[in-house]
């Protein structure tokens, strides 16, 4: 919709946005959402620092690594829409201030980029947000999206308002995309061919701390010994029975085997559990993880937090990565391939084919079509040590690849070796 409209409505819904982002904060990551960086008053930075956004903390993730190299030689600021973005950059990069972003309000970004004078903006994936291309573009300030993406579904919005979206395109200083396809979207849409090229998913370019192995290692040693572990991450709305129906069936055959279940939204954590008792299987809450004792054999654990997926993979024997029986189109399935898990995924995979595909053709990744399915692929690794081995050893080998980064490296090195920083 035109600018001007879509300033209006969001500063009229400001204040219920603003209460939704603090009940977020609270119930995902025990955290206060600091209702003034959301109007733009953070702490000055005379640095002219390179600035680094993604908006929650799938993006920051995918940023991490290219945040720990240009660390090597620029100054870094950082900054996540969400709480839990926020948590988990300064998880990743304890030397980096990381900021909640302002509402996408002219006013707030104008005091936001007077505060951080950055010298160069680098955004992850698909934060188009109007009102903050614009005021970059009046102050001079450019912005590069990296490990770029365009849906088919976003596209068509966008086309349904041309003059929007060649605003938004021409505002761009570069996209660096994941995809041939990704590119072609955004070049449909009004940005400049000479502006876009194509260097991979970041997503690709894992970094796992050594501080997330030790977690998961101290995890499955105090809370979980002498049992088969399988993590399903990142489950969904509509996973429930099928969650239930592998962990029914694991138990049949694995009568010890533990069950850690990480809803994407900790909201729906009731849902899963209510699916599990239905299936007469006892749920525990996450806090059980932090109490002295271990586990009795044969326990389901449903963890309703956010930012502690990595750390529950690291505890794992195998992984189901969510969004996949649902048809949500899957979620990060390298984190716990890298992690040396053998991974399992339903078929809905489209944001996620091609890592799906390379997985499958190391051995790493085996695909279910229902709950039975993969409470017996669960039961089958359980029961072949060394077929689990070799599978998270194969995916081990081929998660992470720093192509992508390599190259979003060369094009912003190129970019801040062109561009003065802000004053």
């Amino acid at each position: 919709m035109p600018r001007f409209i879509y300033t209006t409505l969001l500063r009229l819904g400001s204040p219920l946005i603003m209460f939704h982002l603090a009940r977020r904060a609270r119930r995902q990551a025990d955290a206060v959402d600091d209702r003034r960086q959301r109007w733009g008053h953070v702490a000055e930075d005379a640095r002219s620092p390179v600035w680094l956004h993604g908006a929650s903390a799938g993006e920051i993730q995918s940023l991490a690594p290219l945040a720990a190299a240009l660390q090597q030689e620029y100054p870094l600021r950082m900054s996540a829409f969400t709480a839990t973005g926020r948590a988990r950059a300064a998880a990743l990069l304890p030397g980096v201030e990381v900021d909640l972003s302002p509402l996408d309000l002219p006013g707030a970004w104008r005091r936001y980029l007077s505060r951080i004078r950055p010298r160069l903006a680098v955004i992850a994936e698909t934060e188009l947000w109007p009102n903050l291309l614009a005021v970059a573009r009046e102050r001079g300030l450019p912005v590069w999206l990296v490990s770029a993406r365009m849906s088919e579904a976003t596209e068509r919005r966008l086309r349904r308002f041309p003059a929007t979206a060649r605003e938004l395109m021409g505002s761009l200083q570069g996209v660096l995309a994941q995809s041939d396809s990704d590119l072609e979207r955004f070049v449909r849409l009004g940005l400049p061919g000479e502006k876009g090229r194509v260097t991979g998913s970041l997503k690709r370019a894992l970094l796992v701390p050594e501080s997330v192995r030790d977690l998961g290692e101290n995890l499955r040693r105090q809370y979980l010994p002498a049992r088969p572990v399988w993590v399903a991450g990142s489950v969904r709305s509509g996973e429930e029975n099928a969650i239930a129906e592998a962990v029914a069936l694991v138990h049949e055959r694995h009568p010890a085997a533990t069950a850690i279940v990480v809803p994407r939204h900790p909201e729906t954590s009731e849902s899963f559990k209510g699916a599990l008792r239905l299936a007469g299987e006892n749920a525990l809450p996450a806090e059980v993880l932090e109490g002295d004792e271990p586990l009795p054999p044969g326990a389901t654990i449903v963890v309703d937090r956010v930012g502690v997926l990595l750390e529950m993979y690291a505890a794992g024997d195998a992984a189901f990565v969510g969004g996949t029986l649902a048809p949500i189109g899957g979620h990060n399935i390298l984190e716990p391939a890298l992690l040396g898990l053998p991974v399992l995924v339903g078929p809905s995979l489209e944001n996620v084919r091609r890592d799906a595909d390379r997985l499958k053709a190391a051995g790493a990744l085996a695909f279910v079509r229902s709950g039975r399915e993969l409470g017996e692929e669960l039961a089958a690794l359980f029961d072949d040590a060394g077929q689990r081995t070799g599978m998270g050893r194969a995916g081990a080998a081929v998660a992470s690849d720093d192509a992508a980064l390599k190259a979003t490296l060369e094009a912003l090195r190129t970019a801040l070796g062109k561009s003065e920083p802000e004053r």
